[in-house]
């Protein structure tokens, strides 16, 4: 199955955020509480981390770019999915 990794609520008022840095690529291998990214909003810089294990697909969002709350910023291949066929 894939999974879609969104942008987590930062704030009440927090609206747009940034994508420092990318710590993983298509094809990078991670579990629950890999670091994805750093992501800075006006007041806070947080680490994005996966909720799940398997496989880095897809980066929709590239680093140094700005996007919202609540975006799909990459997705990830479960190992169910990898497993299952």
């Amino acid at each position: 199955m894939i999974i879609d990794i969104k942008i987590p609520k930062m704030g009440q008022a927090t609206v747009e955020v940034e994508i420092i840095t990318w710590h993983v690529s298509p094809g990078s291998v991670v579990t629950p509480g890999s670091i994805l990214a750093e992501i800075e909003s006006e007041k806070t810089t947080i680490e994005l981390e996966s909720e799940v294990s398997g496989v880095v697909q897809e980066i929709l969002v590239e680093a140094d770019c700005e996007t919202t709350v609540g975006a799909v910023v990459c997705r990830i291949k479960t190992n169910d999915s990898l497993v299952g066929g």
